[in-house]
């Protein structure tokens, strides 16, 4: 399993060179909902907790794909027994491997922090430690979400997602089966208040709205959203 640690870390380090440099404040990082009829089947009613690194690449999991196997079904011994929530579908990158999100108030080397206290770990020495001593809140999966720098903000730019405030309690739901179409409702209902004119000159508004607010970083739409939100 270690191997497979290993292999993922590599290949983390090798997309996203900068993400653990550049996200220290957790910051830099938002809810993605896919649009109703999301061509890709990867992520059609996915829910995306993605962070963004100094390179202008992402990094993030997929929260609301529960797996049927946990950590104890899969693996041997009395260290995993422990473990019998599902294991998540993170994304369709690096699936031979297994990565965490958890809490802590520490700061883990390995690890890329999400928001405040909330940390995505990648680094197979840290995941060995979280596996022999787990936080009271961790949350396991296979494969992660990625993005080559400009290829977020050009699905965004042409309507593939809704954009909201990060919410560190969400990658702990226990049912994530109604988590997509209230947040989706979320959405709709946060773009109604925002008041656009109707019909489709309204759309290419928002979404040039949101991609300037998106422009130099994820950080001016965080802020710009959260005003939005209640």
């Amino acid at each position: 399993m270690l191997r497979s640690f290993a292999a993922l870390a590599l290949t983390l380090a090798l997309l996203c060179p900068a993400l653990e440099a550049g996200a220290q404040g957790g910051d830099r990082s938002v809810l993605l909902v896919a649009r109703p009829g999301m061509n890709d089947p990867n992520f059609r009613e996915a829910v995306v907790l993605v962070t963004e690194g100094e390179g202008g690449q992402h990094v993030g999991v997929i929260i609301n794909r529960p797996t049927q196997r946990s950590l104890a079904s899969i693996l041997p011994g009395e260290r995993f027994s422990r473990f019998v929530e599902p294991v998540f579908f993170g994304g369709p990158v690096a699936l031979h491997g297994l990565i965490a999100v958890f809490r802590a108030q520490e700061t883990y080397e390995g690890t890329v922090a999400l928001l405040p206290g909330l940390w995505l770990a990648l680094d197979a020495a840290t995941l060995d430690a979280l596996l022999r001593k787990p936080p009271a809140s961790i949350r396991f999966y296979v494969g992660y979400a990625g993005w080559a720098s400009g290829q977020l903000s050009v699905e965004i730019g042409r309507g593939d997602w809704y954009v909201l405030k990060a919410d560190p309690d969400l990658p702990f739901t226990r049912d994530t089966a109604g988590l997509w179409s209230h947040l989706v409702q979320v959405a709709r209902s946060v773009s109604a208040r925002a008041g656009p004119p109707p019909g489709r000159a309204a759309d290419a508004m928002a979404r040039t709205r949101l991609m300037h607010a998106l422009g130099p970083g994820f950080r001016a739409g965080a802020r710009l959203l959260e005003a939005e939100l209640p």
